[in-house]
């Protein structure tokens, strides 16, 4: 039987004694699943698995989401996709330029954000598997977005309740990847602007969080300037040390975390000398449900609120 072992505070665990590629029972995929439902963030030490058998035990999570375009995804493998900076020819070896590189994506998630939060409906959750990793640097921040809601002042709690705001790849595609092409016409079109609550209700848990990342760009009912301000008092607010968890990778990590009540955000190494290849299963999400609260109060309360 597999065993969770809890980090302190609760947000985040391990998962150890795991069986050989994943391949658990029904009783210890049930344990797996509460125990993400109260972590939020899963890491299973030691894991050799192939990318068949990471993408059966995705499946048995829930429907799985395919990332487009495909030339990030592993051949074979369309559920897995590829975040990397090695070559193809040699994949001891990195690439440089854009982020078009030939095994993966280069520099992807190098921001807090949740993914897909630009999109109508947002990734449920994320299951990252370390094939290479640099030897220093390129870690992974976790933020536990309950706990940021938790400790928001009472007043911008009160602001933020029952509001959207808007999400737009359109918008931030260059802010956040600037290795990559503009987009074309066609893919405007198919990342049109979405609209997300920012307390967010879990299907699961039932738990508030708070929803907020780097592709929102204003907030319903504000004026343009107002809404702004807001969104960068809540992104700071969230980057604080206490809410976050920083994984530092090993090699046969494999990190799960659920992106309803979470942000994560990648952080740099040196590209140029080092590898790091990534293999990620995304699972299919649904319609981010507004948590229940009381009505919001006048924009200028966050004016009394400043991030410590």
């Amino acid at each position: 039987m597999v065993k969770i072992i809890s980090n302190t505070g609760g947000f985040g665990a391990d998962v150890v004694d795991c069986p050989p590629g994943l391949v658990v029972s029904e009783d210890e995929l049930e344990q797996i699943t509460r125990a993400w439902t109260r972590h939020s963030v899963l890491c299973f030490r030691g894991v050799d698995m192939t990318p068949e058998e990471h993408v059966n035990f995705s499946r048995r999570l829930g429907d799985l989401h395919i990332m487009r375009p495909l030339k990030f995804n592993l051949d074979g493998y369309p559920e897995v996709f590829v975040v990397s900076n090695a070559s193809k020819a040699d994949p001891s070896k990195p690439v440089t330029g854009n982020a078009e590189g030939d095994a993966g994506l280069r520099r992807a998630g190098e921001g807090f954000h949740t993914d897909g939060e630009d999109k109508a409906i947002p990734n449920g959750g994320s299951f990252l598997y370390a094939r290479q990793v640099p030897p220093e640097r390129g870690d992974t921040l976790f933020v536990d977005m309950y706990s940021v809601y938790e400790a928001l002042p009472s007043g911008i709690k009160e602001l933020i309740a029952g509001r959207r705001a808007r999400y737009s790849r359109i918008d931030l595609h260059a802010t956040h990847y600037p290795l990559m092409a503009p987009l074309t016409e066609e893919e405007k079109r198919e990342r049109p602007d979405v609209y997300h609550p920012l307390t967010r209700q879990h299907p699961v848990s039932g738990r508030t969080s708070l929803y907020i990342g780097r592709w929102a760009c204003d907030i319903e009912g504000l004026p343009v300037d107002e809404s702004k301000k807001l969104i960068t008092f809540l992104q700071d607010f969230a980057k604080q040390p206490q809410f976050i968890y920083t994984h530092k990778w090993a090699p046969g990590d494999a990190v799960l975390w659920d992106n309803r009540c979470t942000q994560h955000c990648a952080t740099g190494f040196d590209d140029a000398k080092y590898v790091r290849t990534m293999h990620r299963t995304t699972l299919e999400g649904e319609l981010p449900i507004m948590a229940r609260s009381s009505a919001g109060i006048n924009a200028a309360v966050f004016n009394e609120y400043s991030v410590s």
